[in-house]
């Protein structure tokens, strides 16, 4: 399932039918400018739109609820935790939020970096919330246990940071647009690792993987490469 902007709808693809199904959002919220989406663990598909909403399918019994953002315009990445609990992150908004699944109240927690420009968020394995923040090039992290925030500022002159991903040894993958660049940040040794991609403005938005390997989507150069790399045994 995902995000479709142009027909600010909800899609999914069977893929064994290859048959399409579509959720429209009520009449009543047009423009949403969707943008990411995830299940929360019970199968429910959160989404987001960067014109102010966020918003909750059940596909199973086709109930669609939209909410208003804390602060309006700017909501963007989204991510479940290992326990199936929904935060998301807004980049006009420079904030983290995690939503009640029952209610949809949304709970603001503020990064440390004053209009860092939050732009993604990734759960890691314990349930921390890795984020790349786009304004102050920076990747956070909040942990929801002990209420903690730590922050690092990425290689380079004014890195912008877009895409995160956790792999499942929990290193943690950005995109730096400025570098052009793939970068691996160990949270043990605090130390980034680059992956420059070989073609100019690749402009790298998502990513994704599995264990040993990265899979990277380049929008800007229309291919999707890999980065094969040593995993963790014990």
């Amino acid at each position: 399932m995902f995000t479709d902007g142009g027909q600010n709808a909800i899609v999914r693809v069977d893929p064994a039918t290859k048959q399409v199904k579509m959720w429209p959002l009520p009449p009543e919220r047009i423009h949403t400018n969707l943008n990411t989406a995830a299940f929360d663990g019970k199968g429910r598909i959160w989404f987001t739109g960067q014109n102010g909403v966020y918003g909750r399918l059940n596909p199973t019994a086709g109930d669609m609820k939209v909410w208003d953002a804390p602060k309006g315009r700017g909501p963007y990445g989204i991510t479940s935790t290992p326990r199936g609990d929904i935060w998301f992150v807004s980049l006009a908004g420079s904030y983290l939020a995690n939503v009640d699944l029952e209610t949809g109240a949304a709970t603001v927690y503020e990064p440390p970096s004053k209009d860092q420009g939050a732009r993604r968020v990734w759960s890691d394995s314990k349930g921390r919330l890795w984020i790349s923040e786009w304004n102050s090039g920076n990747v956070s992290v909040y942990d929801p246990g002990d209420k903690s925030w730590k922050q690092w500022k990425l290689p380079g002159e004014r890195p912008r940071t877009y895409a995160v991903w956790v792999d499942p040894d929990d290193k943690v993958w950005l995109s730096e647009w400025v570098a052009n660049a793939i970068v691996r940040f160990d949270p043990t040794t605090e130390k980034f690792e680059s992956f420059p991609s070989n073609r100019a403005n690749s402009g790298v938005r998502q990513m994704l993987g599995r264990k040993g390997e990265t899979w990277i989507a380049e929008s800007g150069t229309e291919r999707i490469r890999v980065i094969r790399h040593a995993v963790r045994t014990n």
